[in-house]
């Protein structure tokens, strides 16, 4: 986020660029584990079985290791590309924001 705020003058716009679909990939994560982790929460509160809660947070747990690995395996994707130097897009972040490398 510092990048955003004060950018560096030497940088490319390639850096830029990508500095920004870091930034959107990382708020889309944030926002797609905080409601991994809420719905089991809510869900809870609606049911008073003890036994419907348990198997509510297993299910959510192997919910939640499911979506670690896939973020893991898109973050480090994402990493050797950038670090190869290539010009590509996040595809949720470039659904989202608008912004794409082929306008």
């Amino acid at each position: 986020m510092i990048e955003l705020i004060t950018p560096r003058p030497e940088t490319s716009s390639w850096f830029r660029f990508h500095m920004r679909q870091a930034l959107g990939f990382g708020i889309l994560s944030s926002v797609i584990g905080l409601a991994a982790f809420l719905w089991p929460l809510i869900l809870s509160m609606l049911v008073s079985n003890v036994i419907a809660t348990l198997w509510i947070y297993g299910v959510a747990m192997l919910v939640d290791l499911v979506l670690l690995v896939l973020w893991v395996l898109l973050a480090v994707r994402y990493s050797q590309r950038a670090g190869r130097g290539e010009l590509f897009d996040v595809p949720w972040v470039a659904r989202l924001t608008g912004t794409s490398v082929r306008k």
